[in-house]
């Protein structure tokens, strides 16, 4: 079944199907339409201030659609169980979703896979997040010039939520443990787990990255 029209169905050589909407443009109906929902999602979103719910609906109408197109079945009644983690899982794909702002992207692949988006923050709240990452990869930081800090540290975050996410950790895993670098490669901590970054069809000022758990 096509994805829908106001999804953008980015170019990669990665083993996965990645789709990017923009909730504030073409795909600004998935904040309106919640018709898919179940109403224990549509429950949990009241939980939030109306922007904040807005969103994360759109996040799991968008998330909604795109397995409904790649398994092709009607998007609500498909089944999106979280694991231990915290993690949302269909039995019949792997896949992972991720929201920054306005944007979400999903990965649907044979493996399990974590993905991550991160708009880049200003470089006060970069230096504050140091204390987060691996003591190595905070002598990384400190290292560049102020210019360059702010979106080194959205791409090795973004490289740290995929890993933990194909982990199937999440955030419950201190992100200081493990180091994945700043450097132009990621590099993994896992045997099993490759680390990705994706550059084709991210807008600017935004960064992702993408890990397959093989």
């Amino acid at each position: 079944m096509p994805f829908h029209p106001s999804f953008t169905e980015l170019s990669t050589t990665l083993p996965a199907t990645l789709i990017l909407a923009d909730t504030a443009a073409e795909a600004a109906w998935t904040r309106t339409d919640d018709s898919v929902l179940t109403e224990q999602e549509r429950n949990y979103a009241r939980e939030f201030d109306a922007e904040a719910a807005a969103t994360w609906s759109a996040g799991r109408v968008v998330l909604r659609h795109v397995l409904g197109s790649h398994l092709d079945q009607d998007p609500g009644g498909i089944e999106i169980r979280l694991d231990s983690a915290g993690k949302p899982r269909n039995d019949d794909c792997e896949f992972s979703v991720s929201r920054s702002r306005r944007l979400v992207i999903v990965a649907v692949c044979e493996d399990p896979v974590g993905l991550d988006i991160e708009a880049a923050p200003d470089t006060a709240m970069a230096l504050e997040a140091l204390s987060l990452v691996h003591p190595t990869e905070r002598s990384e930081l400190e290292a560049l010039p102020e210019s360059e800090l702010a979106v080194t540290f959205a791409r090795l975050w973004a490289r740290k939520e995929a890993f933990l996410r194909a982990l199937s950790t999440g955030l419950a895993r201190d992100p200081g443990m493990d180091y994945v670098g700043c450097g132009p490669q990621p590099q993994s901590p896992h045997p099993d787990i490759d680390i990705h970054d994706l550059d084709s069809g991210i807008p600017a000022g935004h960064v992702a990255a993408i890990a397959f758990n093989r």
